[in-house]
């Protein structure tokens, strides 16, 4: 899966950041602990007047899951 990739800076600026009142920014870690914003088209319409378009700018990059916790027994 192909994500934006963001610095911790970046991320601490941008996370729970709304949009409209029903769209926000929720960025996730990968395995690494990189952070990734996930985006579409639909979404950079939405976000073309305010001051996060320049989320769809960042770098692109392969974002691998961390594995599912272990299951309690």
């Amino acid at each position: 899966m192909i994500g934006y990739q963001l610095s911790e800076e970046q991320y601490n600026d941008v996370q729970g950041k709304h949009i409209t009142p029903y769209l926000f920014i929720n960025c996730v870690q990968d395995i690494n602990g990189t952070w990734f914003f996930f985006g579409n088209e639909q979404d950079k319409e939405a976000f073309k007047d305010s001051e996060y378009l320049w989320l769809f700018d960042l770098p692109q990059a392969e974002y691998t899951p961390p594995p599912p916790p272990d299951f309690p027994i």
